[in-house]
């Protein structure tokens, strides 16, 4: 759904989740003030058992001037009733009657959502899914700062301080938003209250240690998202613990804090293991978080099973140091089709930090002339040495395609610009020496690569485990839906 689909109705009322936290209130904020901007007169309303109460709302509302509502009936149904942050008939939704309805969210929907939404369940929070269909519609967030900072702090509260950001556009909405610092201050240092903090030491009281992974795993009473990740801040410090989940009942599911002080387990990955099929997770390397939808089952026994699992069914290899076991592994060639890649100091000058920003996680290199950056069938970014690339590929005079869900970009670490890939790709085609083996993973498997030897690709059953035919040390993971897309079985292999 586009935002400017909305614009052939005229009554338009937003409505935001139950209990509204800042998430939901800045993405109805904004899309009061893009419907103002076109023109219209809309409603923005909550509802509920009882008005907000927590002191960050109330001055996020008063300070930033957001004409939000708390009503418990409606005196007649609007032409159009769009829900932020939330979908109409989940539990956390007052159900009022409308006309027509539509959905702005960034959780797993239960329920059959309308057939006007734009749901999301990668993003960390409704802020930056709003901030990105804005950018869609030509319209800078920095043009109207109440509505950066309002955006930006939706951002900061939903993935806890910016550690469980689950998509690029999380990162761009933290990076470049220009949002008043003064207020944020004020906001950050307004979350806790006293009997929170009694939440917290009841939690650490009753936490789960298990000494052979190395993890700690409590539930809290429900409770602001922030705190589960103060309380999983404060377990990370435990000498025995290197990784640690706290979770808490949310609306319509639970909210998991997690946290991770070892190159071993990725806080991200970690969260989008547990909450696999189920819900959605993200973040950083050494903080993440995730949501899990309560559609039946005992919830809090299965963060426990799945943590199990995955700290005891993983296979780990180091490229350069381990060497791959190539029995029963087959021969498979790159098809000829067009990639796309671009020397790296066609970006930045040479011995430029930069920071490629991709779908699946970020990578820092150095810019110089003997290092590329490849980009995939599916957006997917990553470098390559020159003296490789020639090796595996020939440059051509067709353009890849460049329909990828989040184009992948390059930002300056210095100066904080970002610079998309996608214009200055040029193309190239699978060469001599694109030979692989390979054997679908039919168990988790971490992979250190060459290239990035401080975090890991992550596969699961179902995607491919490859080494470079020539060099068995060189591994590492393929998705399956781009495995199968990009490579054919090499003559000979059956």
């Amino acid at each position: 759904m586009k935002l400017n689909e909305l614009l052939k109705y005229d009554d338009i009322s937003i409505q935001c989740h139950n209990f509204p936290d800042a998430d939901t209130v800045a993405a109805g904020y904004a899309l009061y003030r893009y419907l103002e901007m076109n023109g219209k007169t809309p409603r923005l309303f909550y509802s509920g058992p009882q008005k907000m109460s927590k002191a960050n709302m109330i001055i996020m509302k008063d300070r930033l001037g957001i004409p939000i509502e708390y009503i418990t009936e409606m005196s007649r149904e609007p032409e159009l009733l769009v829900t932020a942050d939330c979908v109409f008939g989940e539990s956390n939704v007052q159900r009022f009657s409308a006309k027509n309805i539509a959905a702005i969210d960034h959780h797993l929907c239960r329920n059959t959502p309308p057939a006007m939404n734009e749901i999301r369940s990668n993003y960390g929070s409704c802020s930056s899914l709003i901030a990105k269909m804005l950018a869609d519609e030509g319209i800078d967030i920095n043009s109207d700062r109440k509505v950066a900072t309002a955006l930006y702090y939706g951002l900061y509260m939903d993935t806890n301080g910016f550690s469980e950001l689950g998509h690029p556009a999380d990162k761009d909405l933290m990076d470049f938003a220009d949002y008043d610092r003064q207020l944020m201050m004020i906001l950050k240092n307004s979350n806790l209250s006293c009997e929170e903090m009694g939440i917290a030491g009841e939690a650490l009281d009753r936490c789960i240690y298990d000494l052979t992974d190395k993890t700690a795993l409590t539930e809290t009473s429900p409770c602001d998202p922030n705190l589960l990740g103060f309380i999983s801040d404060l377990l990370l410090q435990v000498d025995v613990v290197e990784s640690c989940v706290v979770f808490c009942r949310n609306g319509s599911g639970y909210k998991l804090s997690v946290r991770s002080c070892t190159d071993m387990i990725n806080a991200s990955e970690f969260a989008r293991y547990l909450t696999e099929g189920i819900g959605n997770g993200g973040g950083h390397a050494c903080k993440a978080g995730g949501f899990i939808s309560s559609s039946g089952g005992d919830i809090p026994d299965l963060i426990q099973k799945r943590m199990r699992e995955y700290h005891r069914n993983t296979d780990i290899y180091r490229a350069g140091s381990d060497t791959a076991d190539v029995s029963g592994m087959e021969r498979y060639i790159k098809q000829s089709i067009t990639l796309g890649f671009v020397p790296s100091t066609d970006i930045v000058p040479e011995g430029t930090e930069i920071l490629i920003r991709m779908l699946e996680a970020d990578a820092v290199i150095k810019a110089d002339a003997g290092t590329y950056i490849m980009v995939g069938i599916s957006g997917e970014a990553y470098p390559i040495k020159k003296s490789v690339f020639e090796t595996k590929y020939t440059p051509c005079d067709e353009l890849p395609q460049q329909d990828y869900e989040y184009p992948p970009s390059v930002i300056d670490r210095d100066r904080n610009t970002s610079t998309p890939l996608v214009p200055h790709l040029r193309g190239c085609v699978a060469g001599g020496g694109a030979e692989i083996l390979a054997r679908e993973l039919t168990r988790h498997t971490k992979v250190f690569t060459e290239w990035n030897k401080s975090s890991y690709l992550c596969g699961k059953p179902g995607d491919f485990f490859a080494v470079t035919a020539s060099d068995p040390k060189d591994m590492y993971i393929i998705k399956r839906d781009i495995f199968f897309r990009t490579y054919r079985k090499a003559a000979g292999d059956r």
